[in-house]
């Protein structure tokens, strides 16, 4: 997933969480939610049609592209094997890991994510 920032990755989710009907995504929504400006959240939308993750005809509804799915995919299942790793290796309570996560996901590269799910497989098939 890499070209995507924070922002922009959490715009990707924001669109895959809203379009739960294959009407798409409008603008408006997308904004609320991101609680933020509608010219902002267009901004953001423009960028990630250039890099080929969401598709939108003019004042139409956004949807996500494969590439857009696919980087939603892998960003849940970075946050996933993180929040897992804090939970169950370093026993860190539920709502202190989806916060820490949160908060260091999008810094930690895709190895590192990687170390810490092999880590947490071996570790967790001993505790077992």
């Amino acid at each position: 997933m890499s070209g995507l920032t924070e922002s922009m990755e959490n715009y990707l989710r924001c669109i895959h969480e809203l379009s739960y009907t294959n009407k798409g995504v409008r603008l408006t929504d997308l904004a609320d939610k991101m609680k933020v400006r509608k010219a902002s959240a267009n901004n953001a939308v423009m960028k990630l049609s250039k890099l080929g993750y969401c598709a939108q005809v003019k004042y139409g509804p956004i949807f996500l592209t494969d590439a857009g799915i696919e980087a939603v995919k892998a960003a849940t299942g970075k946050h996933l094997i993180i929040v897992k790793f804090l939970k169950d290796i370093l026993m860190v309570d539920e709502e202190t890991a989806e916060a820490e996560t949160t908060k260091i996901e999008h810094h930690l590269s895709t190895s590192t994510v990687y170390a810490m799910h092999q880590l947490h497989s071996k570790l967790k098939n001993r505790l077992d």
